[in-house]
C-alpha cells in the first residue's frame, strides 16, 4: 500500500532546503569576515607598536590612552634646545614607555638613540629632560654648626604626582674629606634608610 504525500509536502522540502543554504552562506561570510578582519586590524596597529617598542628599553609599560593628556598647569611647551650629549640625558620617563607626543607634552626632548650594529646604546632615554626645565631654585642660604642650610623651592609642579614644592638642604661637614648631605621635605617626617654613619657634632676646622 503506498502512502500519499500531501501535495504541499514537497514545497515544504524545498523552501527548507533554501533555508537552509541561505543560512550555511551566512554563516560562512562572518566566519571569513572575523578571519579577514582581525589580521587586517593587527597590521593596522602595527605602527603603534612599532613606536612605542623602541622606549620599552627604559624599563617601562606601554603607555595607556590616559597618558596623552597633559596636566593642567604644568608643562607643556616643546623644548627648543636639546642639544645634550646622550651619556648626560636624564630619564623623563622612568614610570612607563611614551611617545614622542606624550614626551613633549611634558615639556622633555624626544630623539630616539641612534641605531648601531648591536642595536640602540643601552641606557640612552629616548626622552629627557632639557636644559630650560624648570627646576629647583636654591634660597636662604646660611651657616650651621655643620656646615650650611638653604631652602630648595620650585613655582612649577612636574608630571609627577605629589609633588614637593619646597625642601630642606643640609650640608654636614663632618671631617676634612667627608661631606654628607641631606635633602628632606621639611613639612612631612619620610621613611630613611637606616643606615649606620659617625656622629659628629662640629664641623671639621679645615675641610677641602
Amino acid at each position: 500500500m503506498g502512502v500519499r504525500h500531501p501535495p504541499c509536502s514537497h514545497r515544504l522540502l524545498a523552501v527548507c532546503a533554501l533555508v537552509s543554504l541561505a543560512t550555511a552562506a551566512l554563516l560562512g561570510h562572518i566566519l571569513l569576515h572575523d578571519f579577514l578582519l582581525v589580521p587586517r586590524e593587527l597590521s593596522g596597529s602595527s605602527p603603534v607598536l612599532e613606536e612605542t617598542h623602541p622606549a620599552h628599553q627604559q624599563g617601562a609599560s606601554r603607555p595607556g590612552p590616559r597618558d596623552a593628556q597633559a596636566h593642567p598647569g604644568r608643562p607643556r611647551a616643546v623644548p627648543t634646545q636639546c642639544d645634550v650629549p646622550p651619556n648626560s640625558r636624564f630619564d623623563c620617563a622612568p614610570d612607563k614607555a611614551i611617545t614622542q607626543e606624550q614626551c613633549e607634552a611634558r615639556g622633555c626632548c624626544y630623539i630616539p638613540a641612534k641605531q648601531g650594529l648591536q642595536g640602540a646604546q643601552m641606557g640612552q632615554p629616548w626622552c629627557f629632560f632639557p636644559p630650560s626645565y624648570p627646576s629647583y631654585k636654591l634660597e636662604n642660604l646660611s651657616s650651621s654648626e655643620m656646615g650650611y642650610t638653604a631652602t630648595l623651592t620650585r613655582t612649577t609642579p612636574t608630571f609627577f604626582p605629589k609633588d614637593i614644592l619646597t625642601l630642606r638642604l643640609d650640608v654636614m661637614m663632618e671631617t676634612e674629606n667627608r661631606l654628607h648631605f641631606t635633602i628632606k621635605d621639611p613639612a612631612n617626617r619620610r621613611y630613611e634608610v637606616p643606615l649606620e654613619t659617625p656622629h659628629v657634632h662640629s664641623r671639621a676646622p679645615s675641610p677641602l
